[in-house]
């Protein structure tokens, strides 16, 4: 009979049960005594390895901690889920192999001792006589600082239960993946499920209302540096994400992207050091975040953009410093996530729009009245199917890898190296338009770009020197948007300051949307001779092309046209979109 099965075994006849049945005492069973060596009652966590007969290490006080402190560690490191931190006298870390488990880290001699205790069973000795079992705290503390106990341990720079990519394009496999520096990862999980075609991600994407087939790619690309996260620390792009009105889907597009990862969420402050707090406290607690998002950012009375120096220095940090008043002691993080921004009333500055995935939501309609040809995106879609799409986009980069990897060496990004993969895997998997919007959208976004536009709108193709481009903009009320306070004391402040906006944005192109029509212009700059026959310097914004907006009746019903439909719904509502 094997251990996993038992027997019933068979029931006597009854015995004759007489008319009267006489009162018995009941039986007292004898006390159970629990036995060590058995599993007497089920534990929804490994069995401690201390119990498995193993012989006593044998801790003498008697001799150097140049020989008790690595013998010890060899013990702990054998039982296979205890890992050194990267940096320097960093302590432990515990790394089940079980999910249930959650990482931690072991910085106190009282942790360590209870990591001792479930793998080694010690015997201390003193003048050649047994003193118990406990080592002593103070060498317990010295030993979480000291290269003669932390050597003996695997270095790990993150565990992670969702497979990832390694530093030469190779996905993780259960257990301890040594990447080189930086990419030491434990992946706690089944191995990674790959399919080499796209159904799921493509019903998502044509349940979205995208502005352009860029901002379509774009969030496809989102989801790809989501995956390859761990790739160029503090050069990836910020994944902004606009929408024309509330609940049109941009938090659904953050979901997507991050995939079976980690989203973690902070809402957005004003001032910056309000808003490191939050992050500080929110990656401390989820330190396996895949998406670091910013959500509902907004413009307070009077300001004209949402900029924050914090955010900025984040994206732009390989190794950021965490740390703020009241969350503990600095700690510093391999930057191995992606940073997201979500607004709908709001402009982003020029600093963040420069390092932006811009990616807009452009909704027609009443949210209320929509419906998804796939149920509710956000809700029902992306949970029953956020496996499905990690696998499709694990094939889209087998797929690349097959091809030779080859890099798309058209985009025009800050953060090139990012840009040139994820636009090579794009476009080997038929996905066009990639940064297509990158210009436009910082001409839409960019609220002194965007005031640009309109003026040049105003008066487009004409040649005209600063002091009347400083009319006009007064004309049109877009002085404060434009030109420096310092510079609007006078009439002659006012030329200069606006010939200074001007030429430092020289040749930039810029989109103005009037009650008709788009309107795409370059800003042009020149000295020469004009009419007047004497050399002057003189402004013009060249018209590039018009695009007439549609009339109502002209507006297609996405629903029929292509699928397209809201999204973020009332959480009440199981039929609109999410």
């Amino acid at each position: 009979m094997s251990p996993e099965t038992f027997e019933i075994p068979p029931q006597s006849s009854p015995p004759d049960v007489p008319d009267q049945i006489q009162a018995v005492e009941p039986a007292v069973e004898a006390p159970v005594t629990p036995d060590p060596a058995q599993n007497n009652f089920p534990s929804d966590y490994p069995r401690p390895a201390v119990l498995n007969n193993q012989e006593p290490l044998i801790w003498a006080e008697d001799e150097p901690a140049a020989k008790n402190y690595p013998l010890l560690g060899q013990r702990v490191a054998a039982a296979g889920d205890v890992y050194r931190l990267p940096a320097y006298a960093s302590a432990l870390l515990l790394a089940a192999k079980t999910p249930n488990i959650p990482p931690t880290p072991i910085r106190t001699a009282a942790a360590l001792a209870a990591v001792i205790a479930d793998r080694v069973p010690v015997v201390v000795v003193k003048d050649g006589k047994s003193k118990g079992s406990r080592i002593p705290s103070a060498h317990l503390a010295t030993m979480l600082s000291t290269e003669l106990f932390l050597q003996e341990f695997r270095p790990v720079d993150l565990v992670t239960r969702v497979p990832m990519y390694l530093g030469n394009f190779t996905l993780t496999i259960p257990g301890y993946n040594d990447g080189g520096r930086d990419q030491r990862v434990i992946y706690v999980g089944e191995p990674a499920a790959i399919a080499r075609s796209f159904p799921t991600i493509t019903a998502f994407l044509d349940a979205m209302p995208f502005a352009t087939n860029a901002d379509r790619s774009n969030a496809v690309a989102a989801a790809i540096t989501v995956a390859l996260r761990n790739f160029w620390p503090g050069a990836k792009p910020v994944v902004c994400v606009t929408g024309n009105k509330s609940h049109c889907g941009k938090d659904t597009i953050v979901m997507f992207a991050a995939g079976s990862g980690r989203v973690t969420s902070v809402t957005y402050q004003r001032t910056d050091w309000a808003l490191e707090r939050n992050v500080v406290g929110s990656l401390g607690r989820h330190s396996d975040t895949a998406i670091l998002n910013v959500e509902n950012a907004r413009l307070a009375n009077g300001e004209k953009f949402i900029a924050s120096g914090f955010l900025e220095r984040f994206a732009m940090d390989p190794e950021p410093v965490l740390f703020s008043t009241g969350t503990g002691p600095p700690v510093t993080r391999h930057n191995d996530l992606v940073l997201a921004i979500t607004t709908n009333f709001g402009s982003l500055s020029t600093d963040l729009m420069n390092r932006a995935l811009p990616i807009h939501l452009e909704a027609i309609g009443s949210i209320e009245d929509r419906q998804s040809a796939i149920g509710n995106p956000k809700l029902e879609y992306l949970p029953a199917n956020r496996v499905q799409i990690d696998a499709e986009l694990r094939g889209m980069i087998e797929i690349w890898k097959a091809a030779g990897r080859p890099l798309d060496e058209t985009v025009r990004h800050p953060f090139s190296g990012c840009a040139k993969t994820v636009g090579g895997i794009l476009r080997v998997n038929g996905f066009t338009d990639f940064l297509g919007n990158y210009s436009s959208r910082k001409a839409v976004d960019d609220p002194l770009r965007k005031a640009l536009g309109l003026l040049g709108a105003y008066r487009p193709n004409a040649w005209l020197p600063a002091a009347d481009w400083a009319k006009a903009a007064t004309t049109m009320g877009l002085v404060k948007r434009i030109v420096p306070e310092a510079d609007r004391d006078s009439d002659q402040a006012l030329a200069r300051g606006i010939g200074v906006v001007f030429s430092a944005h020289q040749d930039e192109t810029l989109i103005a949307e009037t009650d008709d029509e788009r309107v795409t212009l370059r800003l042009k700059r020149a000295r020469r001779r004009f009419e007047n026959g004497r050399p002057s310097t003189r402004y013009q914004f060249e018209v590039l092309a018009r695009t007439d907006l549609p009339a109502d009746e002209e507006v297609p019903d996405t629903n029929v046209a292509n699928g397209l439909s809201l999204t973020e719904a009332p959480a009440d509502s199981s039929t609109t979109a999410a």
